[in-house]
């Protein structure tokens, strides 16, 4: 005669590596799905784009230009402010941080005191006025078609412009990337990763850095850059109290890099820093 009980007990045993198969089945699923959304909305997790409000209707300066220009049938505008003559001694390439837009620049500028120098300012891909989907190569292509929209404007080769850059944060790695493929003088890097795989590796942990599909290497363009542009002058600025990109970012590109000069900005952080350094930005700029 069958004992009820082991019957029971050989049932429950026949059943328990079923349901932990399907538990660890179901959580493999729930993983794997959270690692999709994280890989392919990565986009918006490193670009912040939005156009221009009401806000902005006074920011841009009497004197300044837009640039309309289109690049593979999207519709594209920068903002050329320029030099008190005809043409400038030098024209400074500015490029904002990924929550802000190019005529932020016309704040942090308006005290600027070298009236011959120009600054074409750029939006990414998608933001303020532009067309677009923002990536490192829809980033270079659009800002080197605004460079080319302004030399016809001038009527002037780029051989006949010094040209300058400056960028904060993302804008510091798409600076350097500008100075990869064009002859400066300057470069001013405010607020610069190391990279941004290691920069996401901060804020959202190492697994998910590597999801990433592209990142800016600032180790590596600076690298290339000071090979490029050997008489080239570049310098950090880097507020000691930055809690988005850690001020020790900007110290290990120094450190592997002595030509770059570093200058840590005492109780600044990730925004502050602009307004903090100022004066001594632009100082440096007009060294």
């Amino acid at each position: 005669m069958r004992n009820p009980s082991s019957t029971r007990n050989r049932g429950f045993t026949q059943l328990w590596p079923r349901r932990v198969i399907r538990t660890l089945l179901g959580v493999c699923l729930l993983l794997l799905a959270a690692l999709l959304i994280l890989y392919f909305r990565q986009h918006s997790m490193v670009y912040h784009p939005r156009p221009y409000d009401e806000s902005y209707a006074y920011a841009f300066p009497a004197n300044g230009v837009e640039i309309n220009y289109t690049v593979a049938t999207a519709k594209y505008c920068a903002y050329y402010i320029p030099a008190t003559a005809p043409f400038p001694k030098r024209l400074w390439i500015a490029f904002c941080g990924n929550g802000s837009l190019a005529l932020d620049w016309t704040t942090i500028l308006r005290e600027y005191w070298a009236h011959d120098d120009a600054f074409l300012l750029i939006d990414y891909p998608g933001y303020g006025k532009n067309g677009g989907y923002a990536t490192i190569a829809s980033t270079r292509a659009s800002t080197d078609a605004a460079l080319k929209a302004l030399r016809e404007r001038l009527r002037l080769s780029e051989e006949q412009l010094t040209l300058c850059t400056i960028g904060h944060s993302l804008g510091a790695a798409v600076a350097l990337d500008f100075a990869m493929h064009h002859h400066v003088q300057r470069v001013v890097l405010i607020s610069p990763f190391t990279t941004l795989r290691e920069e996401a590796a901060t804020m959202l942990g190492s697994w998910i850095a590597r999801l990433l599909i592209e990142s800016y290497d600032n180790r590596a363009n600076l690298a290339e850059v000071a090979r490029l542009n050997p008489d080239a002058r570049i310098a950090i600025f880097h507020g000691t109290r930055d809690d988005v990109i850690p001020v020790r970012m900007g110290r290990e590109l120094a450190r592997a890099f002595p030509f770059v000069e570093f200058f840590a900005v005492e109780d600044a952080d990730h925004v502050s820093v602009l307004n903090h350094a100022h004066d001594k930005i632009i100082d440096w700029m007009n060294r």
